[in-house]
């Protein structure tokens, strides 16, 4: 678990973030490539792909916000810092802010003010009214991302007068390589991780992490037992659900751009293929999943997103199949709407 590749405090740069650029540049290189063998106007495609950003991130950043679970964290940082106390990482209580200051650079988010220092004392964020907005530290739902990147890719294409779809099935090889950069970035960051995993595959997080915080209220006497066991506090092994996503959308990816790509006989199919794939992946994956995130009753927030998604991926693939459609083309000619 590594939240913070360099630096620290407010100049740190955060892994999940770091990931989800990386992703991004490498998505936008691959869709430029794409729209150059097409005949599309590279500088609108490369402007289209940085409004999709900008949308992408601030969609994320409000689900993440409303729907994560976190709201009352965030109020409280503006309203209450004290009611987020949290002691170190450990579970000891702190004796000074130097000893909350230190934990913090080591990517634990518990705050840097040690309230009440002594047996009792507790490390208490700073207030902080604007944290929701603050995207980079980390929380971000990818649904959320999608569907504003999707409302801003229809309304932009509309304008310039592109096909959506077309546009799209450029764009659907990106996305797919994007997840698994942001998965890999949320592997580092120690989020999305899953339930508790008594086979090979589990992984254990570091005292302080998410993982640990939430297994200190309910499961304190197998931590207990496997610190005895192994000598080190560390979270129950788990699922890493953040690669089982990662793993399955890279698969995705080779699907869509050395299978698909030369082959795609109309518009709209590597988006279908792209919308039914990771529908069903993510409902599968959020089985495992055991973090702080919304639910609905039988599923979870993402789980009652994703049906959708398969739905309209299905509806692309039969529909659009049904229609003959010539071989992909630059958008119209001429002056395009600004």
């Amino acid at each position: 678990m590594y939240p913070v590749l360099l630096g620290e405090g407010e100049w740190a740069l955060p892994s999940y973030f770091t990931m989800l650029m990386v992703g991004f540049f490498v998505g936008v290189a691959l869709l430029r490539r794409q729209a150059m063998q097409a005949g599309w106007d590279l500088r609108k495609v490369v402007d289209l792909a940085l409004i999709l950003l900008v949308a992408g991130v601030a969609g994320a950043r409000l689900f993440h916000v409303l729907f994560d679970g976190y709201l009352m964290d965030y109020v409280h940082l503006c309203t209450d810092p004290l009611a987020l106390a949290q002691p170190l990482p450990d579970g000891t209580s702190c004796t000074s802010d130097a000893m909350c200051l230190a934990a913090q650079g080591q990517g634990h988010d518990i705050g840097a003010i040690c309230h009440d220092a002594g047996p009792q004392g507790r490390c208490v964020p700073e207030r902080d009214c604007l944290r929701a907005l603050k995207f980079w530290s980390g929380g971000l739902t990818y649904y959320g991302g999608f569907l504003l990147a999707l409302l801003a890719a229809w309304w932009t294409t509309r304008r310039w007068r592109w096909s959506l779809l077309h546009f799209a099935d450029l764009a659907a090889p990106s996305v797919a390589l994007g997840l698994v950069f942001g998965r890999l970035g949320c592997f580092l960051a120690g989020c999305c991780f899953g339930a508790p995993c008594a086979g090979r595959c589990g992984v254990t997080f570091p005292v302080g992490s998410d993982a640990w915080r939430l297994h200190r209220e309910s499961e304190r006497e197998a931590l207990v037992a496997q610190y005895q066991a192994t000598g080190e506090w560390s979270s129950l092994p788990v699922h890493p659900t953040q690669l089982y996503e990662a793993g399955a959308m890279l698969l995705v990816f080779v699907g869509l751009w050395f299978w698909l790509r030369p082959r795609r006989r109309f518009h709209g199919e590597s988006l279908g293929w792209l919308l039914l794939s990771y529908g069903v992946i993510r409902f599968v994956v959020e089985w495992w999943r055991a973090d702080m995130r919304g639910a609905l009753w039988l599923f979870s927030t993402s789980q009652w997103l994703s049906l959708p998604l398969v739905v309209l991926g299905l509806w692309l693939l039969l529909r659009q199949g049904r229609v003959a459609v010539a071989p992909l083309a630059s958008p119209p000619s001429g002056r395009q709407e600004t």
